[in-house]
């Protein structure tokens, strides 16, 4: 009697290939998203191009080596051997953080933009379950704005400058994160001054670790030494702007001031500017509240304004 042979493929198998297939077809992907040659990556790496080469083709690195290449790539490992979590165990946040870092530096901003809106839409009560979609451009300055008893949030929409900042309140309101009104009155009442924005704008708009010297900025700007020196001063003690001393040669040293390109103080001016704008078109604005932001919620009264009495029978 001859036996019948019967050939089983064995699904296990087909795995480790797979796999394979994901490590080096990513690596080539993320290499040339981010505007690599293999000789930039080899360098990075202290490796020979030909290293490289066979990484995208069949080889792989040395273990010690796979995580300085994820950095060289600003990629997870998970990411770059394309290992996904299955979907009964996904975790959003993972979820998010992996989008970002297989995306190209250049192309996260985009990305960004478009989860904050959805997340805002996602407040609309009447959005029916569907996400929200940013539009890919803007007739009018647009903002989305979002405002309940739990947060507030805006977005600008235009992409010339795309922005969007959230604030989760705090439950007793946020008035007592208002502590130091002296330093805010002092901060805007420096920010108030036409010459400190220009002073800012033009420090701001140089490179990192720039060094500026009061007289040059004088000079430069138009603006008299002694008020140059003056806001310096002011944005000094704010954090704003960093000193040092250079030995020139001179009797005393030259004090020279770097900007921090504080992000705050960065926001605080482009918020004060769509605030001038005036917020008049939004795609979608969500109004769900009754407290305001720097109401206690645990003891306030979100009815406390009375209503508009009825007229009396002899009033005319």
């Amino acid at each position: 009697m001859r036996t019948r042979r019967i050939r089983c493929t064995m699904h296990a198998a087909v795995s480790p290939m797979k796999r394979t297939e994901d490590f080096h077809s990513n690596l080539t992907k993320r290499r040339k998203a981010l505007h690599l040659t293999q000789e930039q990556l080899a360098a990075r790496m202290n490796v020979s191009p030909q290293a490289v080469s066979k990484w995208e083709k069949a080889s792989y690195p040395d273990t010690e080596q796979l995580p300085k290449l994820a950095a060289a790539l600003d990629l997870s490992l998970d990411a770059l051997f394309g290992i996904r979590q299955s979907r009964g165990d996904t975790d959003p946040v993972q979820t998010v953080s992996s989008a970002l870092q297989a995306l190209a530096p250049d192309q996260r901003a985009e990305l960004i933009a478009k989860l904050f809106y959805a997340s805002i839409c996602a407040f609309n009560p009447s959005a029916d379950g569907e996400t929200g979609r940013l539009r890919e451009s803007y007739e009018h300055e647009t903002y989305a704005g979002l405002h309940t008893d739990r947060e507030i949030a805006l977005q600008r929409l235009n992409p010339d400058l795309r922005y969007c900042v959230f604030l989760e309140k705090p439950e007793t309101g946020a008035a007592d994160y208002l502590r130091d009104e002296d330093r805010i009155v002092k901060l805007l009442t420096t920010l108030a001054d036409a010459d400190a924005i220009r002073m800012i704008k033009y420090m701001a708009g140089s490179c990192r670790n720039k060094l500026f010297v009061p007289e040059k900025l004088a000079e430069r700007l138009g603006i008299p030494a002694e008020k140059v020196q003056s806001v310096i001063n002011r944005l000094d003690r704010f954090g704003f702007v960093w000193r040092m001393a250079a030995d020139l040669g001179e009797e005393e040293p030259v004090i020279m001031y770097g900007y921090t390109h504080n992000p705050t103080l960065a926001m605080i001016l482009i918020l004060a500017q769509s605030a001038c704008n005036y917020l008049q078109n939004f795609d979608t604005k969500v109004d769900t509240y009754k407290y305001g932001t720097f109401q206690d919620r645990t003891t306030g009264n979100p009815d406390s304004v009375p209503q508009v009495s009825t007229w009396d029978t002899d009033t005319i």
